[in-house]
């Protein structure tokens, strides 16, 4: 009786793997539209998400629309000090949406993105970052 239920168990556990959504489908890095907006996210949002210049790596998470969805990774240096932030962001023409923070963070982020997005960048999924030196 107790093998049955095993077996039954593992039966289970399989479909429901088989089940899952596969991960979020990222944009190619390879093909021209995406490194084009990904270059110009890179000059916009310095000067959004930095109080003074710097610079940005980012990875576009995808479009919709007019709006794209990218994790940037801004650093400004200054004289001794480096500060940055590594955020995720929503960009409709040069207006700039990031999540909030603390509590907000969960909320403000299934507003901004698409659902499996959202649910993507809540899971901190490690393909959404750029690639950065230290990384």
């Amino acid at each position: 009786m107790i093998r049955r239920h095993v077996v039954w168990f593992g039966l289970a556990i399989g479909l429901l793997a088989g089940c899952s959504e596969p991960p979020y489908p990222l944009p190619d890095r390879n093909a021209t539209d995406v490194r084009t907006e990904e270059e110009r996210l890179a000059t916009l949002l310095p000067r959004e998400l930095l109080a003074g210049p710097g610079t940005c790596k980012v990875r576009l998470l995808g479009r919709e629309g007019s709006s794209s969805f990218a994790w940037a990774h801004c650093e400004s240096a200054g004289p001794g000090v480096v500060t940055g932030v590594s955020v995720p962001v929503r960009v409709d023409g040069d207006r700039v949406t990031q999540p909030g923070n603390g509590s907000e963070y969960p909320p403000s982020v299934r507003r901004m993105f698409p659902e499996r997005l959202a649910e993507a960048v809540l899971d901190n999924d490690p393909r959404m970052r750029p690639q950065t030196s230290k990384s």
